[in-house]
């Protein structure tokens, strides 16, 4: 008969280089701090030191993202992870809603590309990944949101399942 469908797939978001540049830039930038509050003098550079290691630590800490796909019996939820503690939902939608699932830049979504709409980046930025691109258009308003994923094959198998016309493996 009818079976439950539960796939759940996790994306790790690789570290930008522009934000490992900084971190260094800011790990060099606290030990000289460091230096001058030990040779110099301790009571002029303690608050910028103690200031410099508590952004580092954000800064470092920030950087690390990771997106949670549950596809559950038509409804897609899409949630971000940082720092492996906080979680914010960012996508819900039911696959009524979904307008076009296709591989990025290809033909099913070309009318989209450029277009102004809410888009939710939630890709490894890995460039030897394939990445999806789904358009949603809300019910209520009619406002369409950009989702750029990584789907894994049984998770869009599934999809297709429901909704053959709109999914393009």
């Amino acid at each position: 008969m009818y079976q439950d469908i539960y796939i759940e797939e996790s994306v790790h978001r690789q570290v930008p280089t522009v934000t490992r540049g900084l971190n260094i830039l800011l790990i060099i930038a606290t030990i000289l701090v460091a230096f001058q509050f030990v040779f110099v003098n301790y009571a002029l550079f303690g608050i910028p030191l103690v200031v410099m290691i508590i952004v580092t630590y954000f800064v470092s800490q920030n950087a690390k993202l990771d997106f949670d796909y549950v596809y559950t019996n038509g409804l897609l939820e899409i949630t971000r992870i940082r720092r492996k503690r906080r979680r914010k939902d960012l996508v819900e939608c039911e696959m009524k809603d979904v307008v076009v699932v296709a591989k990025s830049k290809t033909e099913p979504v070309q009318p989209y590309i450029g277009r102004h709409m809410t888009t939710y980046d939630c890709t490894s930025h890995d460039p030897d990944v394939v990445y999806y691109t789904m358009i949603v258009r809300n019910a209520g308003s009619g406002a369409e949101t950009k989702v750029l994923f990584e789907p894994g094959q049984e998770m869009l198998e599934a999809m297709k399942r429901i909704s053959p016309d709109k999914v393009y493996i």
